[in-house]
């Protein structure tokens, strides 16, 4: 596990002063690696990762969606001789294009329906997709989805 630098650590303190001052039992945010966790924003059936990401891509592909499952990873690739990383580093599991908003471009991260962790490198990869114009959501499940669907995809 990595540890947590200078930034971090004075951060952390000083969430934990205020939560003092405030008369508040004082409670850790983000984990050491800088991974928070994270919860459904409408209740969603618990299910692994891998089938909310297959659920998803199947509700998306119904309502005639553009998407496609995003993998990444690093190994010997078939028929190599090398190492090779393949994917983009912490961007979402499900890439895609809204039509009736001019084909822009969303990503959804999915997690498994009780929860997850979601990671530095992920939020900064969230932020950069938002301030490009882009849509990005952390999902749980198909619920969540079609909550996130229905206010801001549609």
């Amino acid at each position: 596990m990595k540890r947590q630098t200078r930034a971090q650590k004075f951060n952390d303190l000083a969430n934990a002063v205020n939560q003092i001052n405030a008369g508040e039992k004082v409670k850790r945010i983000g984990r050491k690696d800088g991974s928070i966790t994270t919860k459904p924003v409408v209740p969603c059936p618990d299910e692994s990762e891998a089938t909310v990401k297959a659920d998803c891509i199947s509700w998306l592909r119904k309502h005639h969606i553009m998407c496609n499952g995003h993998g990444c990873g690093a190994g010997i690739l078939e028929g190599a001789h090398y190492y090779a990383v393949y994917g983009i580093k912490d961007s979402g599991d499900i890439h895609g294009m809204l039509r009736n908003h001019g084909g822009k471009h969303f990503e959804l991260e999915c997690k498994k329906g009780a929860g997850g962790t979601w990671s530095k490198g992920q939020r900064k990869r969230m932020r950069d997709v938002r301030d490009n114009g882009g849509l990005y959501f952390v999902v749980h499940g198909v619920p969540e989805l079609e909550y996130y669907y229905e206010r801001y995809m549609k």
